[in-house]
């Protein structure tokens, strides 16, 4: 599959770069004020406390989304498990160790941040190879150019000597390990709110991520640990599933579900920069000229990228399968496609077909029958097209989204919808 870059502004866009920027800005307040108060509890302990107390607020949207939920992929299980595992377990839980393990002095907190912000690396290389995200050069500059301005954002006033970063230590292990698992979850994130809503992508996480964290803490000891926890920590624990747990992580899918993997996580980058505003708003400490700098490059960096990393059109080749015959029924006969692991949200899209060398326009469906069932397919209307397509290969470029799949009680108003949508040819 290929991936072509659009270069014009997209409002729908804008507004999933800036929701990630501002689950970023709750990810700092935690680093920064909240995650301290929790340094005499065990890490395990403090991540499935703060995972079950939101799984508890997000979990209505699985009854309302449960239909759709059964009828997932196993592919997309398979992201699921990955994004619980590694993302919310693993990651959570090793940054968590890293920086406790530098709280108590055995590490600098050079190392940490240092290893830990490897994570846009491991992303950018994964969108590519796993979602097929081929983004052009100039977005793949602006992000590495990002990527430094937040290295000089974060060590610009301490400055950073390389003698102080231990690579040997356990923390360095924990803050590569949580790098790897943030940045890899961004992208199976991704693949999952392609064919999921995001409410209930994040009660997902949440749900499953609790349990894997409950088995831990059993087998570790920590579950009985619990009454150790201060009448200050539960207060925490509050603050922190409405903003950097929860709240947070639905307001991060939500932008996730409108950009792309690798655009989302260079706006995750927003972090040290709220962090060090934050810091200046609330502890008094002013900024430096290089940290300014950093600050101005690293918002124009952003700019860029809400520009340079997005993809419309995408490129397939599918084969023409048997189908119901349901679109002729309705007056509009369609070919089903034997392709049904795209990595692109569901939909009804514009698209151009190639067939046997010939282009012509029509309409892609991806996602959920729109009557009667919920049944997942992909199929094509090829506008002005008369013949047999069974069997044939037929090339497709999506040119933009119309409209989100919809349910429809009657065939009668799904064709009225197809008649709308046939405007767009």
């Amino acid at each position: 599959m290929e991936l072509i870059k659009s270069t014009k502004f997209d409002k729908k866009f804008i507004v999933g770069a800036l929701a990630i920027m501002l689950a970023a800005l709750f990810w700092s307040l935690d680093g920064t004020f909240i995650r301290p108060k929790f340094y005499e509890l065990p890490a395990g302990l403090v991540v499935f406390l703060e995972h079950f107390f939101g799984f508890i607020i997000l979990s209505p949207f699985l009854f309302l989304a449960w239909q759709k939920i059964k009828k997932l992929s196993f592919k997309s299980w398979l992201a699921i498990g990955w994004v619980c595992l590694f993302g919310g377990a693993l990651g959570t839980l090793m940054i968590t160790k890293a920086f406790f393990a530098a709280m108590d002095g055995q590490v600098t907190f050079a190392t940490v941040v240092i290893l830990q912000k490897l994570q846009p690396f491991f992303a950018l290389l994964l969108a590519r190879f796993i979602l097929g995200e081929k983004l052009n050069r100039k977005f793949y500059f602006w992000a590495f150019l990002a990527i430094i301005s937040a290295y000089f954002l974060a060590f610009g006033k301490s400055g950073l000597n390389p003698i102080e970063i231990n690579l040997f230590h356990s923390a360095a292990f924990f803050a590569f390990l949580a790098a790897f698992a943030f940045g890899s979850s961004t992208v199976f994130g991704k693949r999952i709110v392609n064919h999921l809503d995001f409410k209930s992508t994040a009660a997902l996480r949440f749900g499953i991520t609790s349990l894997i964290m409950l088995v831990f803490i059993f087998l570790t000891g920590d579950f009985y640990k619990i009454s150790q926890v201060s009448g200050l920590q539960w207060s925490l624990l509050a603050v922190v599933v409405f903003t950097s747990g929860a709240l947070s992580m639905f307001i991060y899918y939500f932008g996730l579900k409108r950009i792309t993997a690798s655009a989302a996580t260079i706006c995750e980058l927003f972090w040290p920069l709220s962090a060090v505003i934050l810091d200046y708003f609330i502890n008094k400490n002013s900024l430096n000229t290089i940290q300014i700098f950093a600050s101005l490059i690293l918002l124009f960096c952003f700019f860029k990228v809400m520009n340079q990393g997005k993809n419309k059109n995408i490129i397939f080749k599918a084969k023409v399968i048997a189908g119901l015959g349901r679109g002729k029924e309705l007056g509009f006969p369609t070919a089903n496609l034997d392709k049904k692991d795209l990595d692109i949200g569901h939909g009804v899209y514009l698209v151009e077909a190639t067939i046997d060398g010939n282009k012509k326009r029509g309409l892609l469906h991806f996602g959920y029958k729109e009557t009667f069932n919920e049944e997942s397919s992909l199929e094509i209307f090829i506008d002005d097209f008369s013949g047999d397509l069974y069997q044939k290969e037929v090339g497709v470029e999506i040119i933009r989204k119309i409209r989100e799949v919809k349910k429809f009680k009657t065939p009668e108003e799904l064709k009225e919808q197809i008649k709308k949508d046939l405007r767009a040819l």
